[in-house]
Formats: C-alpha cells, structure tokens, sequence
C-alpha cells in the first residue's frame, strides 16, 4: 500500500488580508496510477486570478496524466519531454480559456492595478492565472515528473533528499517561471525516473519549506518526523492537522501546501 496525501491550508496573512488560498494541491488514484499535484498561484497585484491558476494547472495535470498508457514509456526521452510539456500547456490553457468565457474580467477586478499592469493583462489575459506547477505520475514503476517554477519537488532516499531537477538556472530572489508566460514550454521541466529507486516523491510549496530556512534543517526536522510518524501511526492525520497549524500559526504567514507518494517498502531506520 502507498502512502498518498495532498493538503492545501491558507496562510495566517492572506487570512488577516482576506485574500484566498493561491495554492492548491490534489490526488487521484485508480487500480493504474497514482497522480499528486502541488501548485502556487503568484498572489502578486496583477495576478487577479492566481488562486484560480493554481486550481487549473492541478487539473491540467490529472487530465493529461490520466491519458497516458504504460507504453508512452517507450518513447525516447526527449519525446516524452516534448509531448508532456506541449500537453500540459495546452490542457492549462484550454481550462484558462473556458474559464474566461464563462466568466470575463470585470472591473472591479482592475480596481487596484495601474494603466500598464491593465495593459499587460489585456495583451496577456493567462497573466491574471498566473501560478507555478508540479506534479507526479506513478505508473507501474515508472515516475514521471513535471515542474515550472519554484514549487519544490524532492525525491527521497534512505533518509536523505535527492534533487529530481537542476535548479541553477531558477530565478533568484521572489521572481519565479510561471504558466502564464509567453515563453512557459521553455521553463517546463519532465523527468522520467524509476520509483523502485526512491522511498517516496515530495511536492510543496515555499509556505512549507521556508520555515526551516535550510533543505537540511527541513529534512531533519520535518522530513524525517513526518515519515516516522506516518510508519508508526500508519496514519496521515497527523500531517493533515500539521499542515493547518504551520499555515495558521507556526509558519511565515504564506499558504502551505504538501503532496506525496510514499512507497510502502520505506525502512524505519533510515527515517529516526
């Protein structure tokens, strides 16, 4: 049996700013495969729509996970890549679009943005969703894995992270890659590996991991609990009320959001 969870929770600040939740995070599981989701909406002045952005680019990654067959595997790994990012561009911005036409920008909207962020949303509408993107497929054994901005996405291995993609080319400071750029199918990033190599694959949000200050400090002190917990318990309730009351109480005010497929062979001992 896999360990599966998702959990999205509003920040204490956009609690106190009355803004909505911008992230969100899903699971779907059939007797095929297993998909987890974790997606930031910017939150920023001109992204009016990110916390919609963000609900969309989880649903554009179930929907085309969803149609993939064990033997798309076969293809090279630049077809794969190619095929995932054009698919997932196209599934986001196809649910954007409906999303429009079924209800436009009004402006009321508009009421806090200047005459060149107006612009920017007028020669660019997508920009009012903007949001990041991660998500994961488990199919038999392979796992695939998409990612456009600053979402973290950690594999994990006897007790230890490993890097699932090379972030030295990632934006400095708060700029991050989003779905809504013109230039996305650039940004997009699709790995392919072997879950038979990993105990798990962990997908959050900055909420989560800048409490910690340190991807070891949030290894020592959140990673390798919340697994332990979770084995002893065999429970996920534990990490469900966790993750309302890091939002709420204990973290730096920003939404958090946490999704992972852990595998049911994970050691004990390399998690104390």
């Amino acid at each position: 049996m896999l360990y599966v969870f998702s959990k999205s929770s509003i920040g204490y600040s956009h609690i106190k700013e009355k803004k909505k939740c911008q992230d969100f995070s899903a699971t779907y599981k059939d007797t095929e495969r297993t998909i987890v989701t974790c997606c930031d909406g910017h939150g920023g002045k001109k992204y009016i729509r990110s916390h919609i952005g963000s609900h969309m680019a989880s649903n554009a990654i179930i929907n085309v996970f969803n149609s993939i067959h064990p033997s798309f595997f076969r293809l090279k790994d630049n077809e794969i890549e190619n095929k995932i990012k054009l698919s997932i561009l196209c599934e986001w911005n196809k649910l954007i679009e409906g999303q429009m036409s079924y209800k436009s920008i009004k402006k009321h909207e508009l009421v806090n943005l200047d005459e060149d962020e107006i612009l920017a949303l007028k020669s660019n509408p997508a920009t009012a969703y903007g949001t990041t993107l991660t998500g994961a497929l488990l199919l038999g054994n392979k796992l695939l894995v998409v990612k456009i901005g600053d979402t973290e996405c950690i594999g994990i291995k006897r007790g230890e992270l490993v890097d699932i993609f090379d972030s030295s080319d990632e934006p400095a400071a708060n700029v991050t890659y989003s779905m809504c750029q013109d230039d996305a199918f650039k940004y997009l990033k699709v790995k392919v590996l072997d879950f038979r190599d990993l105990d798990g694959i962990i997908l959050c949000t900055d909420g989560l991991t800048s409490p910690y200050q340190s991807y070891d400090n949030f290894k020592k002190s959140f990673i390798k609990p919340m697994i332990n917990k979770i084995i002893n318990t065999n429970s996920l309730s534990y990490i469900d009320e966790f993750i309302d009351d890091i939002a709420t109480n204990l973290g730096v005010g920003d939404d958090v959001s946490l999704s992972f497929i852990l595998s049911d062979n994970i050691s004990k001992k390399y998690y104390k």
